[in-house]
């Protein structure tokens, strides 16, 4: 479980009772867990093992000498390293050399001449692995170059390298451990069959493949339960604290404010009992309805993620990995949102949702100023509308449906737009969350032809070296503008 807030050991007050409150809710809570997950699939078990195995094919007058020695003398590396000699003419050699070998990474170092690779790149699909392609006539390409695009339109993660130094450097990142290897994340809801963003394609073995995230879902029915057994103990003090920081209280009654911190409070004690790194609620699976099931979980969302836990709106498995995934690179919470519009003239987009951290620039920054309103007027609930830096520099980005590729736009906000001070006629849905803003981003046609789906996640800053490296461990691909400098103000 990841925890940005930087404390020193006093304990304060509010601390005390935070502490004392979820003790107590945490003991009435069922011990289920990830119990199922102890024992992975086997097509797991090359992600899960320390070893790492690194294949080096090379036709044998090609071989780097020193490349190899570096590469097995990388420190603080547990490295099985396999050399095989191929005749890269002849695709099945290599290919048996490939089969007969369980690796994690596969080096292929080219002949220095040759007219064609043949069906080498049909045989070999897509072996869900980095593939590191050394050319070793980097004047004269033009034939790798081919078999590269060809491994990559078969579905492969490609790195070409022209030089020893750059195929050392692609494998030491391939290398480390992936970025969420081994966290934790609870969904309730129906499993793989959120209300508004269904990911029936997944499974949790192949979640845990792509990402390293082991995840478990459990019904809404049992947290409707959890939720009924508790009571007030330290959900007060936590509502009084909403109250007092806020810059305004907008149609909304102490008791929607209280059950949101009830929910807040039993969340957060599962989240302490079972070490978890992130949560989901399929929660549009209720909001609508005319008596909701549980409180709207908005306030609950933004406080966890000020508090380094990913929590994902609609139990949405894409958007709480990428939410994962983001925070996890810049230490700060982020903005899940719809992508309501986009504009093709000004290159924006119009990014909303109804629950925003306070905390966006990170825990060691300032909180924004919010106010508090009912759920899109409906005079229910009640959610933050916080106010965003503009101008601040951002990062937006969301796996694919399959966990294959990674989009991920740069950008820079440029305006907020409030329209929560207008009511909507009975019955009727705003249009827009409580929290609007237009972005503006580069290449926004290139955005809208490799859209990821309903929501994208927004940090603030510029990570595109981490991010770059982040996916490479993960062996997924990077979609993005042909340009990832900062945009300008």
């Amino acid at each position: 479980m990841c925890q940005w807030n930087d404390r020193d050991s006093h304990v304060g007050r509010r601390d005390f009772i935070k502490a004392t409150a979820l003790a107590s809710v945490a003991a009435g809570i069922p011990t289920t867990g990830f119990a199922n997950q102890d024992k992975i699939n086997p097509a797991a078990s090359r992600i899960e093992r320390s070893r790492k195995k690194l294949l080096y094919i090379s036709d044998g007058q090609s071989v780097h000498q020193p490349l190899m020695d570096s590469i097995k003398s990388i420190p603080e590396t547990d490295l099985d390293f396999t050399h095989i000699k191929a005749n890269f003419q002849k695709s099945q050699e290599v290919i048996q050399a490939i089969h007969s070998q369980d690796a994690d990474i596969l080096l292929l170092c080219l002949p220095r001449m040759t007219f064609s690779f043949g069906s080498l790149y049909d045989s070999m699909g897509d072996l869900n692995i980095p593939i590191i392609v050394l050319s070793s006539n980097p004047e004269l390409i033009l034939i790798d170059a081919n078999l590269v695009a060809s491994l990559r339109a078969n579905g492969a993660n490609v790195t070409f390298a022209l030089s020893d130094a750059q195929a050392l450097e692609t494998v030491k990142i391939a290398l480390s451990p992936r970025i969420l290897e081994g966290k934790r994340a609870l969904l309730f809801g129906r499993p793989f069959d959120s209300t508004t963003v269904p990911a029936r394609n997944l499974t949790e073995d192949y979640v845990y493949r792509h990402t390293g995230v082991r995840i478990a879902y459990r019904s809404m029915e049992e947290l409707t339960e959890l939720f009924r057994a508790t009571d007030e103990t330290g959900a007060r003090s936590e509502m009084e604290r909403w109250k007092k920081e806020a810059v305004e209280v907008i149609r909304v009654s102490d008791k929607a404010i209280l059950d949101a911190s009830r929910l807040y409070m039993l969340l957060r004690a599962i989240i302490e009992k079972e070490k978890l790194s992130a949560v989901a609620i399929d929660c549009l699976g209720f909001t609508m309805l005319p008596n909701p099931v549980l409180p709207y979980p908005c306030l609950a969302f933004a406080r966890l993620r000020d508090e380094g836990i990913t929590a994902a709106c609609e139990s949405d498995l894409c958007g709480l990995l990428s939410s994962m995934f983001l925070q996890e690179i810049s230490r700060r919470p982020s903005f899940m949102c719809n992508v309501m519009a986009v504009d093709m003239k000004k290159s924006s987009l119009v990014l909303s949702h109804c629950v925003a951290p306070l905390r966006l620039n990170g825990s060691s920054a300032p909180a924004m100023k919010y106010r508090l309103h009912d759920y899109h007027n409906f005079g229910k609930g009640v959610v933050p509308e916080v106010e965003f830096p503009i101008g601040a520099e951002v990062t937006t980005g969301e796996f694919s449906k399959d966990l294959k590729s990674f989009s991920f736009w740069p950008g820079r906000i440029q305006s907020q737009v409030k329209n929560t001070d207008h009511a909507a006629p009975k019955g009727t849905l705003l249009n827009a969350c409580a929290n609007t803003m237009d972005v503006r981003v580069r290449d926004v046609d290139r955005f809208l032809q490799n859209i990821a789906g309903i929501h994208h996640v927004m940090i603030t800053g510029n990570h595109t070296k981490s991010i770059e490296k982040a996916l490479t461990r993960m062996n997924v691909r990077l979609v993005g503008p042909s340009d990832f400098s900062a945009v300008e103000v």
